[in-house]
């Protein structure tokens, strides 16, 4: 396993290149258990220490995702990742900016402490990734400002 390479998981060559491009050339032991069974669209519930890449092991596989047609039309998002605070939020952002860059996905990010108004124009235009707090999250879908028809992927981050 410790020549395996991102592309050897089954990851689409867009992202592979986005990988290269920030130095990760080998998957992890989780990312190297958790994307294939991710990508052949089974469940997964996993658990590492912190900095194994646990992130990249869930976002990339969704990733993948996007590149496929969505099935249902529709503005809301494709992939859900739902996280117990503000600061992880901003991390998976992140991390789906980074890793999606080839791809251009479309992340918004709608958490407590920030702009209602902005976060509803986000929500207004299509887009692909929802990084969400519950509290936050459960707010918009109470208004009625979300569209969950388009959701094929959730993961629930940090369950622990």
């Amino acid at each position: 396993m410790s020549n395996q390479t991102f592309a050897d998981l089954g990851l689409a060559e867009s992202i592979c290149r986005a990988l290269e491009a920030l130095s990760f050339t080998q998957p992890t032991p989780i990312q190297a258990r958790a994307i294939p069974t991710l990508l052949s669209g089974l469940d997964v519930m996993a658990s590492a220490q912190t900095g194994t890449g646990k992130t990249a092991a869930f976002m990339l596989p969704a990733l993948q995702i996007l590149k496929k047609p969505a099935p249902v039309f529709g503005q809301g998002p494709r992939v859900l990742v739902l996280t117990p605070t503000r600061e992880l939020a901003q991390q998976v952002c992140k991390a789906a900016q980074q890793y999606g860059k080839q791809l251009r996905a479309k992340v918004v990010s709608i958490v407590g402490g920030e702009s209602y108004q902005i976060q509803n124009r986000a929500m207004s235009q299509p887009f692909d990734i929802l990084v969400a707090t519950p509290g936050r999250l459960i707010d918009h879908l109470q208004r009625g400002k979300l569209d969950m028809s388009r959701l094929e992927l959730f993961v629930l981050d940090e369950a622990d």
